[in-house]
């Protein structure tokens, strides 16, 4: 699924994607684990298989509750990730 066809404030669900996001011109696929993590697949980079995940978000005051990103939120997500890359290597500094 290409996320141009999905609205910015969308929240993508656990078990969900894969899902293509373009963000700083670099190519990434997003999929939702069925715990509402996230995994990110660098798909333009230049080391294939790179990317970067995180676990779920929880709520404060209810630890079963979880905070599900928009994909405004994602691409965020992936231009920090950006920043931290080491132009040489392609990998975080």
């Amino acid at each position: 699924m290409n996320a141009d066809a999905l609205p910015d404030d969308y929240r993508p669900q656990p078990g969900e994607g894969p899902i293509t996001l373009i963000a700083d011109k670099e190519i990434f696929t997003l999929r939702m684990r069925p715990d509402g993590g996230d995994d990110f697949c660098w798909e333009s980079g230049p080391n294939e298989g790179y990317g970067f995940g995180g676990g779920p978000v929880r709520t404060v005051g209810d630890p079963n509750a979880k905070y599900l990103m928009t994909i405004a939120e994602h691409r965020r997500s992936i231009s920090n990730f950006l920043s931290n890359i080491n132009p040489e290597t392609g990998y975080l500094y």
